[in-house]
């Protein structure tokens, strides 16, 4: 048996034994999570900041903060969300017991993201956790500092059979997909995501797949263009544009791209100077591979700003580009890079039309100052999640559940959606074995007398048949 094989088991064998079912364990396994984020912080820093570039602020905020405050909600929030749930009742069941009942899955697999890989890896973690699961997890081995410091310190904090890590590339990855779970779930491409499902399918695994796509951001002219393009510019380059909620391209009328132009070019200063190869502010490229093809999506384009990189520290210089064409290879695929097309449509309805002939994104957005602008487009399009007048932040929202729609994914996860996720809601009845008389009806063999003997003679032949019926089934 592998070492993959062996750790699977471990952890189905130590699930079976029942101790992940109590409340007390899963709080206690939440609350040593929540100390190894904290203890472990400036080792977390320190390997964010050899993956990504990030500074021990980004860190911070962009990543751990998200891990906290999903467990303090969810260990808040977990005796209420586990409790039985009474259900409405029929007539026929008045005297019983109706209620749905959540229990572990039993052996989830999470495989983590390189993009934000903290985030993104434990917080789906937390939710299968408190909903009483063993968990396998499997780092992105792009981030491999990040992958390395969690296979290190999990085992430190965290019960060492439940909750095994599993670090390595696609042969790693092919093989633990070999094993048989009750759930994955997957934050990645939509490619890899496909052969996710395909391995999941063998089992009849069901999963989440938290994909991305092509994230619309669509300007009226009726907007602060001053306030929309600074809010558009931090969620478009933070992490280097690494993000798969990040706006991907900009919709606008042609009469207002100048001024999108500039004022995106002012905040882009503001916030990265002259240079945004000195700030520290600003993210690097994962790696070379993805450096190459995001500078592929730039040649042959109108720049109205940057352009440019360096392969030796895998930097891209925050980059326009305008009156792009449709048809470009940058409008093909996610560009998950700090790279911003502009596309001229001709008023609202063009917006709409043109998001909709494409695959649903994983996130919509629209900057506009007249309210029917944005029903209609939430309305009128499909997106994994909607924010107007800002980027991202509708995902930071414990009560919004977070996941994608068609090519950008499915299922969804955070806050009690996420404790519901790797959940299974057991449809629950009981019954007292006293009152057989009120029953006698439903058995055979069926006579047309045994009808009024059980119903109110003021009821018809054919209500009093469906009453039966409904005594049966």
């Amino acid at each position: 048996m592998s070492k993959i094989s062996d750790a699977v088991q471990r952890a189905r064998a130590a699930f079976a034994s029942g101790r992940t079912r109590p409340l007390q364990f899963r709080v206690q396994q939440l609350e040593a999570l929540r100390r190894m984020t904290q203890e472990r912080r400036q080792d977390i820093v320190g390997a964010l900041a050899a993956d990504l570039h990030k500074n021990e602020w980004n860190s911070y905020y962009e990543e751990v903060v998200y891990v906290l405050e999903e467990i303090d909600h969810m260990i808040e929030k977990l005796p209420e969300w586990a409790a039985d749930e009474p259900v409405e009742k029929t007539l026929q069941t008045q005297q019983d017991e109706a209620y749905i009942h959540s229990e572990p899955l039993g052996v989830v697999l999470i495989i983590g993201t390189w993009n934000y890989p903290l985030n993104l890896t434990i917080q789906p973690m937390v939710g299968a956790i408190a909903a009483g699961n063993a968990v396998v997890l499997k780092p992105s081995e792009l981030s491999e500092n990040v992958a390395n410091l969690l296979a290190t310190i999990i085992p430190q904090y965290l019960d060492k059979d439940l909750f095994p890590v599993i670090n390595g590339g696609v042969p790693e990855t092919t093989e633990v997909l070999k094993e048989r779970f009750d759930h994955i779930l997957y934050t990645g491409s939509t490619g890899v995501g496909k052969i996710v499902m395909a391995a999941a399918a063998k089992h009849l695994t069901p999963v989440t797949l938290e994909l991305g796509g092509k994230s619309p951001c669509y300007m009226d002219k009726n907007c602060d263009l001053d306030v929309a393009c600074r809010r558009v510019a931090w969620g478009k380059f933070m992490n280097s544009g690494q993000t798969c909620v990040a706006p991907d391209y900009i919709l606008c009328d042609p009469s207002i791209q100048n001024q999108i132009v500039e004022k995106l070019k002012k905040s882009l200063k503001e916030f990265y100077g002259e240079d945004a190869r000195k700030s520290r502010d600003y993210g690097r490229i994962i790696n070379a591979r993805h450096f190459q093809r995001v500078m592929a999506l730039i040649e042959g384009q109108k720049v109205a700003l940057g352009g440019t990189g360096d392969p030796a520290t895998r930097y891209i210089a925050p980059t326009l580009l305008t009156d792009v064409d449709p048809q470009a290879p940058v409008m093909q695929e996610e560009i998950f890079g700090p790279v911003l097309p502009i596309v001229c449509v001709r008023g609202l309805e063009e917006a709409v039309q043109f998001i909709n002939q494409r695959e649903k994104p994983l996130a919509l957005y629209v900057f506009s100052s007249n309210d029917k602008v944005i029903k209609k487009m939430i309305a009128e399009t499909s997106s994994g999640g909607v924010a107007a007048n800002d980027v991202i932040v509708h995902i930071t929202v414990h009560t919004l559940p977070f996941g994608g729609v068609g090519y950008s994914g499915m299922g969804s996860y955070h806050g009690k959606k996420s404790f519901e996720t790797f959940s299974h809601r057991r449809s629950c009845l009981v019954r007292s074995l006293l009152n057989e008389e009120v029953l006698k009806a439903r058995y055979p063999p069926g006579q047309a007398k045994s009808i009024t003997k059980h119903f109110p003679f003021s009821t018809t032949f054919v209500e009093r048949f469906f009453w039966v019926g409904r005594f049966c089934f």
